[in-house]
């Protein structure tokens, strides 16, 4: 397993590309701010189960956080949006965009190996 420094320094690689900023990811998970700080910056442990709902909102694979040379260099899946602003509901929607590809992508990839 990865050691928390690199855990942390994905999580906030995954959080940036993803457009998000620390105080909406606190909202949408329903936690204090610090706490996705103290993950970013590997201060402090994250359990399963948040790691997977921040894989989850950012588009991302709970294996790229946790496997110390990911088998994928960058295992986001890009999804490019123009707009002058976006609001929270707008980042949910891309997450859920980014959640549906992902998940489209892991079925063909199933397929394929066959």
């Amino acid at each position: 397993m990865a050691n928390l420094e690199l855990i942390g320094a994905r999580l906030k690689e995954a959080r940036t590309r993803s457009g998000w900023t620390q105080e909406q990811v606190a909202a949408a998970l329903n936690i204090a701010r610090v706490q996705i700080s103290y993950y970013e910056n590997g201060h402090r442990e994250i359990d399963l189960t948040t790691l997977m709902r921040l894989a989850y909102l950012y588009g991302y694979s709970v294996h790229y956080f946790l496997e110390n040379s990911p088998t994928e260099e960058y295992d986001e899946i890009a999804i490019a949006f123009r707009a002058d602003e976006l609001h929270e509901s707008d980042l949910e929607t891309i997450a859920w965009v980014k959640r549906f590809a992902r998940n489209l992508k892991e079925l063909n990839d199933l397929v394929n190996k066959r």
